[in-house]
C-alpha cells in the first residue's frame, strides 16, 4: 500500500463519519421546548425608564435601617447590624466587658517565705483579710484557691502565692503572671 492510497482511505472514512454523525448530533440535540425559548448566550432584560432609575439610585445611597433580607446563613448583612459608625475609620471599636462584682486584676508572683500552701497575700485593699479568694491566670485560665491570711509590706504585685500554689496556675519562671482575683 502506498502512502497516498492510505491517506485517501483515511480521508474517505472521515468524510463518511462526518456525513453520518453531524446530522445525527443536530437531530438528537433538538428538544421539545417552546419555540420562543431564549437561545443560549442571549441576555434578556427590561428597559428602565430614567425616572425609576433615579429612584433606584437614591435608594442605594440611603440603605434601609431594618434588615430586608438575610444571607444564606440566616444572619443580617454586616452593614445592617451596625448601630452607628465610629468617629473615624482609624478609631478602634470599643467593647465594654463588665467587671465581676468582687474582683481585681493585676500581676501575681510567689514567695517561699509563705509557710502554708493555702495562704496568700492579696495587696488590694478591697479584699477582706481572712477571706477565701480564687486566683485565675489570665494567660492559661488555670485557677487556685487560697486564703488571704498573710500581712506585711505591700509588694507591687496584686497577689503573692506560696510557690506550690503558684505552680498550679503557671510555671515559676513565668512570674509575674497576669491574674484575676475573685472573692
Amino acid at each position: 500500500m502506498s502512502f497516498e492510497h492510505s491517506q485517501r482511505r483515511r480521508f474517505a472514512v472521515a468524510v463518511a463519519l462526518t456525513a453520518v454523525l453531524a446530522p445525527a448530533v443536530f437531530l438528537l440535540d433538538r428538544s421539545d421546548d417552546d419555540s420562543d425559548a431564549t437561545p443560549p448566550g442571549t441576555v434578556v432584560g427590561t428597559v428602565v425608564d430614567p425616572q425609576s432609575q433615579a429612584l433606584a439610585d437614591a435608594a442605594s445611597e440611603h440603605p434601609p435601617t431594618t434588615p430586608a433580607e438575610t444571607d444564606i446563613m440566616g444572619t443580617s448583612p454586616i452593614d445592617l447590624l451596625r448601630d452607628e459608625l465610629p468617629e473615624s475609620a482609624d478609631d478602634p471599636a470599643t467593647i465594654a466587658i463588665p467587671r465581676l462584682p468582687h474582683s481585681v486584676s493585676g500581676p501575681a508572683t510567689f514567695s517561699r517565705n509563705i509557710s502554708q500552701s493555702t495562704d496568700c497575700m492579696v495587696t488590694a485593699t478591697e479584699v477582706p483579710f481572712g477571706s477565701r479568694v480564687t486566683v485565675t491566670n489570665l494567660d492559661n485560665n488555670r485557677s487556685v484557691d487560697c486564703i488571704n491570711r498573710i500581712g506585711g509590706t505591700r509588694p507591687a504585685e496584686t497577689v503573692v502565692l506560696h510557690a506550690d500554689a503558684f505552680l498550679q496556675i503557671g510555671d515559676l519562671t513565668d512570674a509575674p503572671v497576669p491574674v484575676q482575683v475573685t472573692w
